[in-house]
């Protein structure tokens, strides 16, 4: 069986499909392993087939531009659905099988923003697409029984262009008023040129990811980057994962020049729960890149995982944190492979006045590495202007990665993709909502604009009293302090949730008065309370980012109590 190539160059995700089935066809692309440690594999000849097959009945039930939702479980049905999306110009929509109920608020939120009409799933699936959007069964397309293509004269619509909508990728925490990124198969083809130059990917590059494919991070890096490339991944579900981060770390000692990671939570689960003993059996002296995306990086939870794993062959080096966000694709820097962690230490005093100073012992920032998706500007938010060397400002993104905007949402598109720069004209840019600077052409990042607390008449930025904290206090969970802003009796004081182990509940009277002097000491500010919480009550986003205004609303709600 062969395919003909769409076209000699290729422009999209599609033509690349349809030449690795031509070119390659019996080269494995993707292995999922399933919550039983069982696999399948696919070669590209076999995936196209598939892709094809299910292409073949979403022309059935819409018309291209269409968005179609994927409703599918991780796994290789999820990577059929999206590609049979791409391959007849239907609008993808890939989501996460709701959970509760708060997710089933959000998947219908998304399914009335996008406008869907229909909705690719698997059986067991079926029954919450029917009740939960009330859909007919006509519009639920089964990604498990799709026929087998054995021809791209199966589909009838034409090739995808460059400028076409490839998929909608909705935002983390999307709730009442939910975003969907509008991502154009040129944002793809750039962004995912620009990881693997500056990774230094290529065919001989293996990797093994358990992120969510519902997330940007999970579905670029995680499945598309193999495809573009041409190297093999094996992939798992996040749950698997989480019960078992033992099956991950050794799927890389099993492969070569491997690329994998995650968020910071990914490195501080593999260090919390695999023993010594099981670290001793493995072998990562083949893990190349080992990256991470999260804002901030933990340098300490990244620290402590190279230390549990030395004796394994960890090399610290692999380390690469990198700085991306949905609205430029996903990947914006990072450093190449090899790099390792690289830090620096800031005045946190006058980091909250917007200046830049170096200051041994001080707050500790990541470097980003330097700025490879497009042109980074460092924006006065007050003034619209440059901020200047040694200033702090809002990233602005400029660039070929930055994304069409918001669906449906014309006026918040202007304001966050249609940016100008004071004084200036031409290029529009892209406001990220993040603050930092370049030292030396490197990103560093220190804050949220949004997430900026004003205590006393004081600019703050939350991660520098977590940071304090959590460098005073060893006994404490790694990434598991939050410090927010709450307003009572119309004045906002500092609040602060923590982690803690339930044997330390003897001790919490002195805990907290610690936490207070520390904060008072390093801050100049006082804390309104210190609530001491269980193991992952400090809610975070499927990339990290701690969910800072449910927190607030959880505190109002649910932390009347100091008892964990």
């Amino acid at each position: 069986m062969s395919y003909e190539k769409i076209s000699e160059r290729p422009s999209t995700l599609a033509d690349i499909l349809v030449s690795r089935a031509a070119e390659q066809p019996g080269r494995v692309g993707y292995t999922f392993i399933d919550g039983r440690g069982e696999r399948e594999a696919e070669d590209y000849a076999l995936l196209l087939d598939r892709v094809v097959g299910l292409a073949a009945g979403l022309q059935e039930v819409s018309a291209p531009g269409d968005r179609i939702l994927l409703l599918c479980p991780p796994s290789l049905d999820m990577i059929h659905a999206f590609l049979a999306c791409l391959l007849t110009r239907r609008i993808a929509v890939p989501l996460y099988v709701p959970t509760s109920q708060r997710h089933s608020e959000t998947v219908a939120a998304i399914t009335r923003d996008s406008g869907a009409v229909a909705v690719v799933a698997p059986q067991s699936v079926a029954s919450v697409a029917r009740d939960l959007l009330g859909w007919p069964d006509e519009k639920i397309i089964d990604s498990t029984a799709a026929e087998r293509g054995n021809s791209l004269q199966l589909l009838d619509t034409p090739v995808p262009a460059a400028d076409d909508v490839a998929y909608l990728q909705y935002t983390s925490g999307s709730t009442g008023s939910p975003k969907g990124v509008v991502v154009r198969h040129r944002n793809l083809i750039h962004n995912l040129e620009c990881q693997r130059r500056a990774l230094g990917h290529n065919e001989s590059t293996s990797a093994v990811h358990w992120l969510p494919p519902s997330h940007d991070m999970g579905m670029i890096l995680g499945i598309l980057s193999p495809l573009f490339v041409g190297y093999p991944v094996t992939l798992m579900s996040p749950l698997t994962f989480l019960r078992h981060p033992l099956i991950w770390l050794r799927e890389i000692s099993e492969n070569t020049n491997t690329t994998a990671g995650g968020p910071n939570l990914a490195y501080g689960i593999c260090a919390e729960r695999v023993s010594r003993a099981e670290a001793e059996q493995l072998d990562l002296s083949q893990w190349d890149i080992a990256f991470v995306g999260a804002e901030p990086v933990n340098p300490i939870i990244l620290r402590t995982f190279a230390d549990k794993f030395a004796g394994s062959g960890f090399r610290p080096e692999s380390f690469s944190p990198g700085y991306g966000l949905a609205e430029a694709t996903l990947y914006v820097s990072g450093g190449p492979s090899g790099s390792g962690l690289r830090t620096c230490s800031f005045a946190s005093e006058e980091l909250e006045k917007g200046f830049v100073v170096e200051k041994p012992n001080g707050r500790e920032l990541v470097d980003y590495g330097p700025v490879r998706a497009g042109t980074a500007a460092m924006i006065d938010p007050r003034t619209l202007r440059r901020s200047g060397p040694g200033r702090v400002g809002e990233i602005w993104l400029s660039g070929e990665s930055v994304t069409a905007g918001y669906w449906n949402k014309p006026e918040e598109s202007e304001r966050t993709f249609s940016a100008q720069i004071e004084n200036e004209s031409g290029t529009p840019y892209l406001r990220t909502g993040d603050l930092g600077f370049m030292v030396d052409g490197h990103l560093f990042i220190c804050g949220r604009l949004k997430e900026v607390m004003i205590i006393n008449g004081r600019n703050l930025f939350p991660q520098d009293i977590e940071w304090t904290i959590e460098s005073t206090h060893a006994e404490l969970r790694r990434g598991g302090c939050a410090a927010l802003s709450i307003e009572i009796d119309g004045e906002e004081r500092l609040v602060v949730l923590q982690e803690v182990e339930e044997e330390l509940a003897d001790d919490m009277a002195a805990l907290e008065e610690s936490i207070k002097s520390a904060v008072s000491r390093e801050h100049g500010v006082s804390l309104y309370r210190v609530i001491f919480v269980g193991k992952g009550k400090v809610l975070k986003t499927t990339s990290g980012k701690i969910r800072r205004s449910h927190l607030r609303h959880l505190y109002a709600n649910e932390f009347e109590s100091r008892a964990l």
